[in-house]
């Protein structure tokens, strides 16, 4: 999930996750799994002309178009590096 510009979530960063309760709202990243074959992501959710996409930082991938193929199973809090990077 590391993008070509260098920001965003990088290897050995530790992400906690809200695994319910929980709202999706645009701009705010999420955990999803894609039911045909359990592969689980990390993209931001956006929501556009009232369909809602996953998008990922990095631009050489497609957004993802939120449909019954993909499960939001958490919510990012927060976001740290581990100890070693420090």
């Amino acid at each position: 999930m590391t993008p070509v510009q260098g920001n965003g979530f990088t290897p050995g960063m530790r992400v906690l996750i809200k695994p319910e309760d929980f709202d999706l709202v645009s701009g705010k990243f999420y955990i999803a799994r894609l039911r045909r074959d359990g592969e689980k992501t990390l993209k931001q959710y956006v929501r556009d002309a009232g369909v809602g996409y996953l998008k990922p930082l990095n631009p050489d991938y497609q957004m993802l178009v939120m449909d019954d193929s993909v499960e939001i199973i958490g919510r990012v809090v927060d976001v740290k590096y581990p100890n070693s990077f420090l």
